[in-house]
């Protein structure tokens, strides 16, 4: 099912182009170059695609083509500059564009080189810098070796000289390499609106939703949603981490994909003023998403089950790093609270492959997020969670009687049927947890997890 809804190819028809035409076509590419030099005084990016074969425009390039122009626009924001001019040509011949960009050609590289190494479909895209003078900056200035190959280690250029590879190989490649993305963006974008949807329900005990802050005085909803909006690309980066790293032990996969969470948290703060908003997520998310792209790439069943398994076989072990803490390293708030009482937290609970969301997301079946009792189910949900979760952030905040508190008032609601007087009585409780200063996060972050599962298996 999840290779039916999700793994959709490219068309790969389109007009066939002479010689001639796309000889043409280059001269004029390289006549409006020397024109926005002439006119601008300043480096520019002109970017193409790699497309073989005689059809240089269609439904898969289109992709190709569009998917660049995101992340090379996403560059620019990271870089903090605008384009003075932008030429972008859609042509049978192929796809351009032209940037003027009032930057050092040589910083304009670098970023450009990383981003063409940033995924598998990035390695499609030929970014090139131009400096005012017309030379083109090649990576071995900057001591990095040339591009390898789309479909073996050698280099790029050799390659192609000697025609090694088949065009249908290598469209074959770029398909390959486009549905991926697909199907990573995808992911991500299921990952977002379940952010969302735990952001905006409401009323939450203590938590920020759409009637107020709970118990934060540093972040409120639209801190939740430019942390959210940050983090996009990177359960999508999450997704295809886990599809390139296919052959490799899932213990290995785990300590290797720590820098890349790093990366989302630092985009996080970036986005809320240093707030941590989605520290939690990223952590679940993150393994959660990487599950995904390896069970993909391997072509194995995708369901919550096989996905968790796999997050399980990652994280093996991992709540050791709790009980064999460095005594000369600082100590963490998540430290503490094992030291104190026993809890391993979000390492416990990916551990044992999330139990406490495989519980509760029988509750949202065969419930549609825009229905009459979607919110109502969330809740109850919510509610589960927070009577059963031994939630760091309520310890942290306050203690073993504050996480008594926060379950058994819990509890108490879930025996409450009718849902008018139980969300009455939510708005009681948010208020209490406000007055203690208590907030579950945690459990937050399992609410979000589970309307992501049933978004993706729905």
């Amino acid at each position: 099912m999840f290779y039916h809804t999700f793994c959709k190819s490219f068309l790969t028809t389109g007009k066939t182009v002479e010689l001639t035409e796309l000889l043409q076509a280059r001269e004029q590419r390289v006549c409006l170059q020397r024109q926005r030099l002439t006119a601008f005084q300043q480096p520019i990016l002109s970017i193409t695609l790699l497309a073989v074969g005689a059809v240089k425009k269609n439904a898969l390039l289109d992709y190709v083509f569009a998917k660049c122009l995101e992340n090379v626009s996403a560059c620019f924001s990271k870089l903090g500059v605008q384009p003075l001019m932008e030429d972008i040509r859609l042509l049978d011949t192929g796809h351009e564009a032209v940037f003027v960009l009032p930057i050092e050609p040589i910083i304009l590289k670098q970023a450009m080189i990383a981003l063409e190494d940033s995924s598998p479909l990035a390695r499609l895209w030929d970014l090139d810098v131009i400096d005012v003078s017309g030379r083109s900056i090649s990576r071995t200035e900057l001591g990095l070796p040339p591009r390898q190959c789309l479909m073996c280690e050698e280099n790029a250029k050799v390659c192609a000289r000697a025609r090694k590879h088949s065009v249908d190989e290598i469209i074959a490649q770029i398909q390959s390499r486009a549905v991926d993305y697909s199907v990573a963006e995808q992911i991500s974008e299921l990952a977002y609106q379940a952010l969302l949807e735990e952001a905006y329900l409401t009323p939450k005990p203590g938590l920020v939703d759409c009637a107020n802050s709970g118990a934060h005085q540093d972040m409120d909803l639209q801190s939740f949603e430019r942390s959210a909006e940050a983090l996009k690309p990177f359960w999508r980066d999450f997704v295809l981490y886990g599809i390139t790293t296919k052959l490799r032990d899932p213990l290995q996969i785990f300590a290797e994909i720590r820098p890349l969470g790093l990366k989302a948290e630092q985009a996080m703060l970036a986005a809320t003023a240093g707030i941590n908003t989605h520290k939690g997520a990223i952590f679940s998310f993150g393994l959660v998403c990487c599950a995904i792209g390896r069970l993909y790439a391997t072509k194995q069943t995708i369901d919550m089950s096989s996905i968790l398994a796999f997050v399980q076989e990652m994280t093996k072990g991992l709540s050791q790093e709790l009980e064999n803490y460095p005594v000369d390293l600082p100590i963490t708030a998540g430290v503490r609270l094992y030291q104190t009482y026993g809890v391993t937290g979000a390492r416990g609970e990916a551990e044992q492959g999330f139990p406490l969301v495989k519980q509760n997301l029988y509750h949202l079946q065969n419930t549609q997020p825009d229905s009459l009792i979607w919110k109502e189910k969330l809740l109850t949900v919510l509610l589960n969670l927070l009577s059963n979760n031994a939630d760091t952030n309520v310890l942290h905040r306050g203690g073993i009687e504050g996480l008594h508190f926060v379950q058994q008032h819990a509890k108490r609601l879930l025996e409450e049927q009718d849902m008018e007087k139980r969300i009455a009585k939510l708005i009681e409780f948010d208020t209490a947890c406000i007055e203690r200063n208590l907030s579950a996060g945690g459990s937050a972050d399992l609410l979000a997890l589970t309307i992501f599962f049933h978004l993706l298996m729905r």
